[in-house]
C-alpha cells in the first residue's frame, strides 16, 4: 500500500494528521527565529598581538616570527598574513576546509602560543583569538548626539546606556565608541629628576610595586583559616602624589605633574560637526533578532526620559531587526501576489473551480508544515530561506497540477469508480511531493 492509496481508504486519518502538522507549523512559525540570513562561519582566526610602545622592526622580530613558527605547524592551513606596526602585530590564517570546526582550530592555536609564551618579551602581556561568523555583527547601531563634548562623560554613559542595555535579554556585549576612557598621567620634568638624583628605570620599578594586589597563602591559626592577601592598591590620586620614590623623602609631586585626564584618542568621531558617541550593540547567537530589536527600542524611550540623560540625542543609525522584518514582508508579499496570479491562471486554463482551490490550498498548507519542520531542525527565517520557500511554491503547483489533471482524465474514464482514478495513474504516486499529492489525490476522489 503505498501513500496514495493509504491517503484515500484512511481519509480521517489523513485529514487529522493534516491539521496536528498545520497546527504545530503555527505554533511554530510565531517562535521561530528571524536573521537576516543564515548563519555561516568563514574558515579564518585573527590573533591579535599588541605591544604598544615599541617599533614595526620589534615587533616582527620579537613578536611576530615566535607565534608564526607555533602557529603554522597547524594542519590544513591554506594561507597567513601578518602585519606589524608600533602597536603591536595581527595575524590571520586562513583553511582550506570550509567545514572545519574553527572554535576548536583557535583554541588548539592558543595552546600553541602558550607553549611558546617564554620566548616572547618579559612585558608582553596578553593577546587575542578571534574568529568571525555572520551572527558576530551588530545587531543595532546608535549614535548619541549633544551639544556638549560626550567624550569626557565616561561615568554617564557606562551607567546609564551600557550597564541598562546589557541587562536587555539576548544582548551579548555593547561596544562604546568616541569616548576616551579616564587614566592617571604622571608628566615628569627633566630638570626635577636631575636636582632630586632619581633614575628614570628606579622610578618605573618603585611605581610598579607601589601599586599591587596578591594572595600570600593561607593561615591555620586555633581551628580558624585565614587568608593572607598584602595589597597596596592607590585608590586616591592624592595618595599617587605623596608617594615616596627614595630614601630621602622626595615625593612623586616633586619631580612630576600627576593627573587624572582622558587618554588621547587618535580619531574624532562626529555627526553634524559635533562630536558623538557611538554604541555597538552585539546580540547572542540564540537570540532572536527582531525581538532583540524591539526591546532596545521601548528601552530607548525609557532613556529619553530618564532627567540625566537630558540633552542627549539617541539616533538608531543602524537595526538589523528592522531591515530583515521589512525584507521578510517585501517577500511575503510577492509570495502573495504570486499565490494570487497562480489562481487566476490555474482557473483560466483548469476551468475548472474545485480542481483551482485544491492546488491553492496544497500551497499554504504545505508552506505551514515547512515552517514546522523549520523550527524543529533548528533553522531560521532568513531571506534565504524564505526565498527558497517562496521557489518552493512553483515545484509545488507544477505537481498538484499535473495530480489533478491526470486524476480528472482517470475519472471520466471510471465514472462509477471514482476512488480507483488517483490508483490508476502511475504518475501520481511518482511526483517528489508526498503532502501535496495526498491531500490534492484524496479531495479529488470526493
Amino acid at each position: 500500500m503505498n501513500i496514495t492509496e493509504l491517503s484515500i481508504r484512511r481519509p480521517v486519518t489523513t485529514i487529522m494528521l493534516f491539521v496536528s502538522m498545520v497546527a504545530i507549523g503555527l505554533i511554530a512559525a510565531f517562535k521561530l527565529p528571524l536573521e537576516a540570513e543564515p548563519e555561516a562561519t568563514i574558515p579564518f582566526f585573527f590573533v591579535s598581538l599588541p605591544y604598544p610602545g615599541s617599533t614595526p622592526e620589534e615587533v616582527e622580530r620579537n613578536v611576530l616570527r615566535p607565534v608564526e613558527e607555533a602557529i603554522a605547524t597547524m594542519p590544513g592551513i591554506k594561507s597567513m598574513n601578518s602585519r606589524a606596526n608600533a602597536e603591536g602585530g595581527t595575524i590571520q590564517v586562513e583553511f582550506s576546509d570550509w567545514g572545519r570546526d574553527i572554535a576548536m582550530a583557535a583554541s588548539e592555536a592558543r595552546e600553541r602560543i602558550d607553549a611558546i609564551r617564554d620566548q616572547l618579551p618579559d612585558d608582553f602581556r596578553r593577546y587575542y583569538v578571534q574568529r568571525w561568523s555572520t551572527s558576530d555583527r551588530e545587531a543595532m547601531s546608535l549614535r548619541l548626539n549633544s551639544e556638549e563634548d560626550l567624550t569626557a562623560r565616561v561615568d554617564l554613559i557606562e551607567r546609564s546606556i551600557k550597564q541598562r542595555l546589557e541587562r536587555l535579554p539576548g544582548v551579548a556585549r555593547i561596544e562604546v565608541e568616541g569616548v576616551a576612557k579616564q587614566e592617571v598621567l604622571v608628566a615628569l620634568d627633566k630638570d626635577r629628576l636631575s636636582a632630586h638624583g632619581v633614575a628614570l628605570n628606579e622610578l618605573v620599578q618603585q611605581l610598579q610595586a607601589a601599586n599591587f594586589s596578591v594572595s600570600a597563602g593561607q593561615i591555620n591559626e586555633a581551628g580558624r583559616r585565614l587568608r593572607v592577601q598584602p595589597r597596596g592598591e592607590l585608590l586616591e590620586l592624592q595618595a599617587l602624589r605623596d608617594l615616596r620614590i627614595n630614601n630621602r623623602g622626595t615625593r612623586l609631586s616633586d619631580i612630576a605633574e600627576v593627573s587624572f585626564q582622558p587618554q588621547r584618542m587618535n580619531y574624532v568621531r562626529q555627526m553634524e560637526g559635533r562630536p558623538s558617541v557611538g554604541v555597538d550593540i552585539y546580540k547572542e547567537r540564540s537570540a532572536n533578532l527582531v525581538d532583540l530589536s524591539r526591546a532596545v527600542r521601548a528601552e530607548i524611550k525609557v532613556l529619553e526620559n530618564d532627567p540625566a540623560m537630558r540633552g542627549i540625542d539617541i539616533e538608531i543609525a543602524d537595526d538589523q531587526g528592522q531591515a530583515v522584518t521589512t525584507s521578510l514582508l517585501k517577500l511575503a508579499e510577492a509570495g502573495a501576489i504570486g499565490l494570487l496570479l497562480s489562481v487566476i491562471v490555474l482557473y483560466a486554463f483548469l476551468r475548472h473551480w474545485p480542481s483551482t482551490l485544491m492546488v491553492s490550498m496544497a500551497i499554504p498548507i504545505c508552506f505551514i508544515m515547512t515552517l514546522g519542520f523549520m523550527y524543529f531542525t533548528g533553522i531560521t527565517l532568513n531571506i534565504i530561506s524564505m526565498m527558497g520557500l517562496l521557489l518552493a511554491v512553483g515545484m509545488l503547483v507544477d505537481n498538484a497540477v499535473v495530480v489533478v489533471e491526470s486524476i480528472y482524465q482517470e475519472r471520466e474514464k471510471f465514472p462509477d469508480q471514482p476512488a480507483m482514478a488517483p490508483l490508476s495513474v502511475p504518475g501520481t504516486w511518482r511526483l517528489p511531493c508526498p503532502p501535496a499529492r495526498c491531500a490534492t489525490a484524496w479531495c479529488s476522489c470526493r
